[in-house]
């Protein structure tokens, strides 16, 4: 299946706050600390930007798809903007001094839950998902909602 860019949102935020928010709450509860909350949020909104990038890149591939690895090679890059862009040039809402190991733990745990949830049981159990690129929500004729 090769996404949409509508596809690819509405997949990343919808796992982004079911996947991710759970493992992020065990952060929260076990760090006393609702940074993760933000560094999730953060995720999602960069996120967003990325996609737009990813999008364009793919349309240079000759088969327009995003094979595995590069969606690896895309995560530790995110991850790494994220990471450097909270401690450098500073975050509102995320302090400077964030834990290098917490943080890939943290991002790394929700990245690789989303990565093997979309390589494996999404494709099973939501068909429409594969088969109209990766979007979510059914378009019915008719429907003005969109």
């Amino acid at each position: 299946m090769t996404p949409t860019l509508v596809g690819r949102w509405q997949t990343r935020l919808a796992l982004l706050a079911t996947l991710g928010l759970l493992i992020t709450l065990v952060f929260v509860v076990l760090g006393r600390s609702d940074v993760y909350l933000r560094v999730l949020l953060y995720v999602a909104v960069f996120g967003v930007a990325w996609d737009l990038l990813y999008i364009l890149l793919q349309r240079l591939r000759w088969d327009r798809d995003w094979p595995a690895a590069f969606q690896v090679l895309n995560g530790v890059t995110e991850g790494a903007f994220l990471f450097l862009a909270a401690t450098t040039i500073g975050l509102p809402g995320l302090p400077r001094d964030l834990p290098p190991a917490l943080f890939a733990v943290h991002y790394g745990l929700v990245w690789l839950a989303i990565f093997l949830w979309t390589q494996g049981p999404m494709r099973a159990i939501f068909p429409f998902w594969r088969f109209h690129g990766g979007t979510i929500r059914p378009r019915v004729p008719g429907d003005r909602s969109r």
